[in-house]
């Protein structure tokens, strides 16, 4: 079943704007990502944050990930790890909105490398009927950053 209507409405959602360009959209400007996260939230999406300021070696990175995404214990601390869990992830019936604030203090290739992760298990996702979108928060509206899972990431 399609989680899209092909109707002037479904194509004004924030959801469906994000999807049609890919599976994560890149924010510069604080007000614009708190709108969309209030947007998120009022369709009832779960939204969660991460301040990867904080993520200033792999282990703190993975602690961080595997607490707030409910990762199992065996979660191995990794990206390999990563994306195996995220291909098993429980949704709720709307959808998973995982933001990545002040993403540019992360090292350009492990920034790509889960990037890529998220937006691989998007599509994946997807497949069934799940929404799981990542919104990107930098610091610096000059950030640039490689192509995700084969898509370009716009800004919004």
């Amino acid at each position: 079943m399609a989680i899209f209507k092909d109707t002037p409405d479904d194509w004004q959602r924030l959801d469906y704007t994000i999807f049609q360009n890919g599976w994560s959209n890149l924010y510069w400007q604080q007000d614009i990502l708190d709108n969309d996260i209030d947007w998120f939230n009022t369709e009832k999406f779960e939204v969660i944050e991460f301040d990867c300021t904080k993520w200033n070696n792999h282990k703190t990175l993975h602690k961080d990930l595997k607490n707030k995404l409910k990762f199992p214990d065996h979660y191995g601390n990794n990206l390999n790890a990563l994306n195996d869990c995220l291909s098993d992830i429980e949704m709720n019936d709307v959808g998973l909105v995982v933001v990545l604030r002040h993403f540019q203090f992360l090292d350009k290739k492990i920034a790509h490398s889960l990037l890529d992760i998220f937006a691989n298990n998007s599509r994946r996702h997807i497949l069934f009927g799940n929404r799981l979108l990542t919104l990107i928060q930098v610091d610096n509206r000059n950030y640039e950053i490689d192509d995700v899972g084969a898509c370009s990431v716009s800004w919004r």
